[in-house]
């Protein structure tokens, strides 16, 4: 057993830099999966103020996925509709099965639906003069 020991290559452990997120109070990392934690260090930002960046460039592809999602700013909160084609949105932050109604700022007269929506989180402080409400909550049409 001593020998087996012996020949075991000595795993050091991986040491990730840390350094202040220059949009907010907290620290950042290069830790992160899918390229992630690199995105992070190369911009000095945390994984969250990452992932409010993220939304902000919905915002400039026109508050639409590629995919056809649509992303829906309501009361300070940021929302993504699903389509049936795509499935059910993660667990978290899911909304629930009932259908919801809303209508966009700059068309108000017309109620859209959606039954697959994903609260993805109310929206900081920091970035609520990028993220402004597109959108409001409406009655059935």
């Amino acid at each position: 057993m001593e020998q087996w020991l012996k020949r075991r290559p000595v795993r050091e452990p991986k040491r990730y830099k840390v350094f202040d997120c220059k949009l907010c109070p907290y620290k950042g990392t290069d830790q992160g999966i899918r390229g992630v934690g690199a995105r992070c260090a190369a911009y000095r930002v945390c994984s969250s103020c990452d992932a409010w960046l993220t939304c902000v460039g919905y915002r400039f592809l026109g508050d639409q996925d590629p995919d056809g999602r649509r992303v829906l700013r309501i009361d300070g909160r940021h929302y993504l509709s699903w389509s049936e084609e795509q499935g059910f949105p993660p667990e978290i932050g899911y909304v629930g099965l009932e259908v919801h109604h809303y209508a966009l700022l700059d068309d108000p007269g017309t109620v859209h639906s959606t039954e697959r929506l994903w609260l993805m989180g109310s929206i900081p402080a920091a970035f609520r003069g990028r993220l402004p409400d597109n959108a409001v909550f409406a009655a059935a049409p």
